[in-house]
């Protein structure tokens, strides 16, 4: 718990310093959680687990997360709005079978347009961008890996090897821009 406790803690004061407010929701209890798994098939990674017992989610357009090496930052999504997020995404999957991406994805992860493993956390734009946190990775990849949706043109790519370095990438991303992060222009 500590890890994410202390990334919204940090955030607070990047919202603070430019005299923002910082919102999120109530946090989940463990029930809810464990009916999530239940619905899932599988246990959430301890750490996205913790950040939804921390809050879940936070308000709309109040970022934060920010994807290293990209402006844009991202919504955390509620845990409802993760499985509505997981469920278009199955039932989009079949008109993508034979899709084929422009560029060659990461051998961390599979082929493929949408795997079972997969957990939206953070969206943006409607979720036509998506921060994932991917339970069914290749042979190469590890469980707990966050991977990122694009749409238009449609990539799944690589962005972190678990949730606590992610967080710290982020959380560096923030650091380096705030005022890009907070659409301060």
């Amino acid at each position: 718990m500590a890890m994410f406790a202390g990334y919204i803690e940090e955030l607070r004061h990047v919202y603070a310093d430019h005299d923002l407010r910082f919102c999120l929701s109530e946090p989940n209890t463990e029930s809810v959680l464990a009916g999530a798994e239940a619905r899932l098939g599988f246990a959430l990674d301890p750490g996205l687990r913790e950040a939804w017992k921390i809050a879940d989610g936070g308000e709309h357009e109040v970022r934060v997360f920010l994807r290293p090496g990209f402006l844009t930052g991202y919504d955390f999504l509620s845990l409802a709005s993760a499985e509505e997020a997981r469920a278009r995404m199955e039932r989009r999957s079949a008109q993508y079978i034979d899709y084929v991406e422009e560029t060659v994805r990461d051998h961390r992860i599979r082929d493929g347009w949408f795997h079972g493993g997969w957990v939206p956390f953070a969206a943006f734009g409607g979720s036509s961008l998506m921060l994932i946190q991917d339970h069914s990775p290749a042979e190469a990849g590890k469980v707990g890996q966050v991977i990122a949706f694009t749409h238009d043109p449609d990539e799944i790519t690589y962005v972190a090897p678990d949730f606590e370095t992610f967080l710290q990438l982020s959380l560096e991303a923030v650091r380096d821009d705030p005022e890009e992060f907070l659409e301060i222009f």
